[in-house]
């Protein structure tokens, strides 16, 4: 398995558009994309008086810990990348959440009707460089979430597993980390990824206490009822659906929408999803069950009682 290809793939949507997107599109369509973009980060009132050549000081100076220089980023393994200095981490913070504050506000600068070029461009190229930046921090912190699922793991797929898990929390963490409260990052992300791992584990005790020993082979000619024992307000629905795109990865919202016919179609059996997804009945039964905790730990965030039918 590889691990940060599986991780690059669950990666928060907290920009939905990339700049490959905008490559493909003439002026017009990138100044529309780039209207209805969100662009998320994490503000500074120093951003008020800075520009990009004021965040940029400082490049030059040693980003890593060990004293490397910067490497080619298609040149580094995930678990080989140096780890940061404290400078390194401060410098490339800030330069992520300045070119994306940057990028937004010039966002708002877009007009329609007459579409500057060299307006898109430079948000185009802000958006690149944040990216570039933000790449650089998960690089340098994977080797944290391996050391910490290693702690949490039994297995070597409970280890891939949370290892999986673990990269996307440290993905959300590097959007929503305030550099400028003067906090290492690694104390940020530990406790965040650490707290999830927990959770994880007490999902899966959960589960164990529940199973009844239900052949898979029975579980995969039958398709989920969507109809709950009582029955489920509208707008309760709405709001879970609405978090469907933070609350599950990509593969869990396929297969709940699959599996319950919420994009449309009818509720389909677990060999059908399977086949659907290229993943065997039993992955794809562990996974829906993985997803349905995650909402039922969501709806008791919200308050809302609601008990999976499985």
């Amino acid at each position: 398995m590889n691990v940060l290809n599986d991780f690059t793939l669950n990666q928060p949507e907290q920009i939905m558009l990339t700049t490959a997107d905008l490559k493909n599109c003439d002026v017009h369509d990138q100044a529309e994309a780039m209207m209805q973009t969100e662009i998320s980060f994490t503000y500074a009132d120093e951003f008020e008086q800075l520009s990009l050549d004021d965040v940029e000081i400082g490049a030059d100076e040693e980003i890593y810990a060990n004293g490397d220089a910067r490497v080619d980023q298609a040149g580094i393994r995930g678990m080989e990348a140096p780890l940061l200095s404290p400078h390194g981490e401060r410098f490339l913070f800030r330069l992520m959440n300045y070119c994306r504050y940057r990028a937004n506000a010039l966002r708002s600068k877009i007009n329609p009707n007459r579409v500057r070029k060299s307006l898109i461009k430079e948000i185009e190229v802000l958006l690149a460089r944040a990216e570039r930046a933000r790449t650089e921090i998960v690089q340098a912190n994977l080797r944290l979430v391996a050391a910490i699922a290693h702690k949490f793991a039994n297995s070597k797929t409970e280890y891939e597993e949370y290892i999986s898990e673990g990269n996307m929390i440290l993905l959300n963490a590097v959007d929503k980390f305030d550099y400028s409260r003067g906090f290492r990052f690694s104390t940020y992300a530990t406790h965040s990824v650490q707290r999830h791992l927990y959770r994880q584990m007490q999902r899966k005790q959960r589960r164990k206490n529940r199973e009844v020993g239900t052949p898979t082979e029975v579980l995969a000619d039958i398709a989920p009822d969507r109809d709950l024992d009582q029955p489920l307000d509208h707008r309760i629905a709405e709001q879970i659906m609405q978090h469907f795109d933070t609350c599950l990865d990509e593969r869990e919202r396929v297969i709940i929408q699959e599996r319950y016919g919420l994009n449309g179609g009818s509720a389909e059996t677990l060999k059908a999803v399977a086949e659907k997804v290229g993943l065997s009945k039993e992955r794809v039964r562990q996974l829906q069950m993985r997803a349905l905790e995650k909402l039922q730990d969501l709806t008791i965030q919200m308050k809302i009682r609601l008990e999976p039918s499985f």
